[in-house]
């Protein structure tokens, strides 16, 4: 147990004496009085109780967003017709602001990947980031491969676990965050090569799924400096012009999360970051991810509300009883 007195405790002390000497005619007003008394000083010296594990979200927690920057990021099914990139904009904001002190860091891929953001608390550098994804132009995007991305991932979250200290003799309660966000589409003609190796470096995350099966049209620039967006089409086999739809292959995506060892999670809509949040949150609480014994960091739960509470009863019961006595010319 511990305190944190809002006015010294002597003042207070006085106070409350005073409140007690200005008795009134009753035993059971001067006993109200010397009550209200008390629960004033308690009020104010703030007890506070040992309660379970939380977790401080401080420069403790490093969280790197790998984000999909491929064409097929610009289809329009996510919360409706709204386009995935967009919707990882949002939700990346979100994540942001639940984990308040954290320090982030953005690598893009499309066919070449890049340290967008270095570490950082500046979460509008992050954003600014985010705001420039759009893709690559109809004249340069090739096929993407999620695979191009994996020796930036491991030379940049190897360096990271190099500056943290950590190694086989000495470990650090720094939590490692990723955020792999993808629709999972690979149409170079390879297959996923696998990413177990960085789980060394990771102590959580998840892998966040774009897209819907039904799959979304594209709207991309035809080249890097135009302003005007058009569909995407391709001929097909026939010569025949069509529309390019863009679904998310899950298959790749939960494999990926597997090598890892982090979760997956589908997002559709608005509010399905919420529900990746939370379950982070309540493992970084439980201690589960530092690696080591510790369970986090004890918390205390206030208490003044408690007596704040019952001082609110008495002053209504005075209100009442007092009002009814004037009633009544007394």
């Amino acid at each position: 147990m511990t305190i944190n007195p809002l006015i010294p405790i002597p003042v207070m002390i006085v106070i409350c004496a005073l409140v007690i000497v200005m008795k009134r005619k009753g035993a059971w007003n001067f006993i109200r009085q010397i009550i209200v008394a008390i629960l004033l000083f308690l009020i104010n010296i703030r007890i506070m109780i040992p309660t379970g594990e939380v977790v401080e979200f401080n420069n403790n927690i490093d969280i790197l967003f790998v984000v999909d920057n491929t064409i097929s990021m610009l289809a329009e099914d996510y919360d409706g017709d709204k386009r995935r990139i967009d919707g990882v904009r949002n939700d990346v904001s979100k994540i942001i602001d639940d984990f308040e002190g954290a320090r982030y860091a953005v690598i893009s891929f499309n066919d070449m990947a890049n340290v967008m953001v270095p570490y950082t608390s500046d979460k509008t550098n992050v954003m600014q980031a985010l705001n420039s994804l759009e893709g690559r132009s109809k004249t340069y995007a090739g096929g993407s491969s999620i695979n191009v991305v994996y020796n930036t991932m491991k030379d940049y979250l190897a360096g990271t676990y190099s500056t943290h200290g950590r190694d086989d003799e000495e470990e650090t309660d720094k939590i490692q965050l990723v955020f792999f966000i993808s629709d999972g589409e690979m149409n170079t003609g390879d297959r996923l090569k696998s990413f177990d190796r960085l789980a060394d470096y990771i102590n959580g995350g998840y892998v966040l799924g774009y897209g819907t099966k039904d799959g979304g049209t594209m709207r991309v620039r035809e080249y890097t400096a135009s302003e005007e967006m058009t569909l995407l089409t391709y001929y097909d086999e026939n010569g025949r012009i069509q529309t390019a739809v863009s679904k998310i292959d899950e298959r790749t995506l939960k494999q990926l999360a597997e090598d890892m060892g982090l979760s997956y999670a589908h997002i559709t809509d608005n509010g399905d970051i919420w529900e990746v949040i939370d379950d982070l949150q309540d493992r970084i609480e439980t201690g589960e991810m530092t690696g080591t014994e510790q369970e986090g960091m004890i918390g205390y739960a206030e208490t003044y509300y408690i007596f704040a509470a019952l001082l609110f009863v008495f002053l209504i019961y005075d209100l009442v009883y007092y009002g009814l006595k004037m009633g009544r010319g007394q």
